[in-house]
């Protein structure tokens, strides 16, 4: 029986071009595990629900909070090869975000709200979540919505003559908590598989500290530092020396540039994770991606982004490197 993980992310990351990756063979499974696979699946991306390795670049998901409410953005791609080459690239992913200003004492919202000292719409609140706005010096009081909640939710498949290359899936659920114009915290919490790098399951729980290190109009450079729990099932034969299971503490770190356009129309972000081991150095994990937005119209964008990722301690058989370059249309709302 063939096996296909993750119905439950029906909406998901673009389908990639993997450029480098090493699939093992595939192993059947029985049919109950793989119903309860894909209901876990649509439980965690409903209710605690972002590349395909360990690291997920939530940088790339981050929407300006300008304004209290709901916000969210939707990814398709699709391709269909049929004659003497079946291919098949599906692959999508959909972001919500909910932002509402901190209240005070008596219910109502505090100095953090989009209104201005004498009560009239400001030009623009403090960025909360890392898009570029108007400068803000620390001494600033904050302002616009201090609290944000997003959730995203992805998946990838593609086919080629019956056989599988792609088949991954993550869901990603972020709070974030603005202290000041330059210093938020964040708490999140994450599922994700990946077929074809032996990962059954990756439970992530975690929090830290995200810091303004230069706001600039067009310009911005942030900073982030925290902790995570990591718990993972590996996929692996019988005969293999490494166990299926393990639970580690990591640290996880950031460091993300964005740059927007004069007329906002282009937009590039640059990121760079580190999430090494607390215990074990050696064992350390590496996330660069370079995202490029073009706006085609008011709600509908180009996205193309480079991801590279590094496992220094891959499950065996498994290369230690991964290059991916995908692209899709991104509509928001």
């Amino acid at each position: 029986m063939e096996r296909f993980r993750g119905h439950g992310l029906a909406v998901c990351a673009p389908a990639p071009i993997a450029l480098a990756a090493s699939p093992p063979g595939e192993c059947d499974r029985p049919t109950m595990r793989v119903a309860m696979r894909a209901l876990a699946s649509l439980v965690l991306a409903a209710a605690v629900a972002v590349p395909a390795a360990a690291q997920v670049n939530t940088e790339k998901m981050r929407l300006g909070a300008n304004e209290p409410g709901w916000g969210g953005t939707l990814d398709v791609n699709a391709s269909l090869q049929q004659g003497n080459t079946e291919r098949e690239i599906l692959g999508g992913g959909v972001r919500l975000q909910y932002a509402w200003p901190r209240l005070d004492a008596d219910g109502e919202a505090g100095p953090d709200s989009d209104a201005g000292p004498d009560g009239d719409e400001t030009e623009g609140p403090a960025d909360l979540t890392g898009v570029a706005g108007e400068p803000a010096s620390g001494d600033e009081e904050a302002t616009g919505p201090a609290n944000v909640i997003f959730l995203v939710s992805n998946y990838s498949f593609s086919r080629a003559n019956d056989n599988r290359y792609v088949n991954n899936a993550q869901g990603h659920l972020r709070f974030i908590r603005q202290h000041s114009p330059r210093i938020s915290f964040e708490v999140f919490g994450q599922y994700q598989f990946n077929e074809f790098i032996r990962l059954e399951d990756r439970f992530l729980a975690g929090g830290g500290g995200r810091f303004a290190l230069v706001q600039g109009e067009r310009t911005e450079v942030f900073a982030g530092i925290g902790y995570m729990l990591e718990q993972e099932t590996l996929d692996l034969p019988a005969a293999l020396p490494d166990g299926t299971s393990s639970e580690h503490h990591r640290s996880t770190n950031y460091v993300t540039v964005r740059y927007n356009s004069e007329d906002e129309r282009l937009r590039l972000v640059q990121t760079l994770y580190a999430q090494p081991r607390f215990d074990r150095l050696e064992d350390f994990r590496l996330l660069f991606e370079t995202s490029f937005e073009i706006q085609l119209f008011r709600q509908l964008a180009l996205a193309i982004s480079l991801n590279v990722t590094h496992d220094s301690e891959p499950p065996t058989g498994i290369k230690e490197t991964d290059v991916v370059l995908s692209n899709s249309l991104r509509y928001s709302f």
